[in-house]
């Protein structure tokens, strides 16, 4: 039999343009993984910098840097392509992980977090791909982005958050699809 694949919730930004962040807590422990899909965008903000593009992700509420202590990225770009290699932080960062306002299409992706109720301190790993369309002089115009790392805490993920870069608000409609995943069937 096929692996089940079941829409879990939605969280959409609803708030007249000032939401800063959506969350989804109370994730059933029911499935073998979870796959969050996303469109965001700012709401009448246009970032000057590509780091001010960045989303935060946590889990359960954690933004201790033990937590994330591993994160991998490579991106494809209009002038280029790059890698980079994050130590430890205090989120899954996702770099161009929202659209600015600007932009004809916002940033849009797909997270997969992989073992979600594994309670040992290691075992649960994150991956992320996502794209981007933005006006910036930084050549993060047309990205393609890919990221991956572990998942450092000794408990189910229950609740995970994405945050903005410096609490600038999401657009209205922008919205994160959680769904569960049952590899067992």
């Amino acid at each position: 039999m096929p692996a089940t694949h079941e829409l879990i919730q939605v969280q959409t930004a609803s708030g007249g343009g000032s939401t800063t962040a959506l969350e989804f807590t109370a994730i059933p422990q029911t499935f073998t993984d979870l796959e969050l899909v996303w469109s965001l965008k700012y709401n009448s903000y246009n970032p000057t910098s590509a780091s001010y593009s960045n989303t935060f992700w946590r889990v359960n509420g954690d933004s201790t840097s033990s937590v994330y202590p591993f994160m991998y990225g490579g991106m494809m770009y209009g002038s280029g392509s790059a890698r980079y290699y994050y130590n430890a932080s205090t989120s899954f960062e996702i770099l161009s992980g929202i659209g600015s306002t600007n932009t004809p299409q916002s940033a849009c992706g797909r997270m997969m977090i992989f073992d979600y109720t594994n309670t040992a301190t290691t075992g649960k790993s994150i991956q992320s791909r996502h794209s981007c369309i933005q006006y910036s002089g930084n050549s993060y115009d047309r990205s393609h982005m890919m990221q991956s790392g572990n998942l450092n805490t000794a408990a189910a993920v229950t609740s995970i958050k994405v945050i903005t870069y410096n609490g600038n608000y999401i657009k209205d409609d922008s919205n994160i699809r959680l769904y569960g995943i049952d590899r067992t069937a």
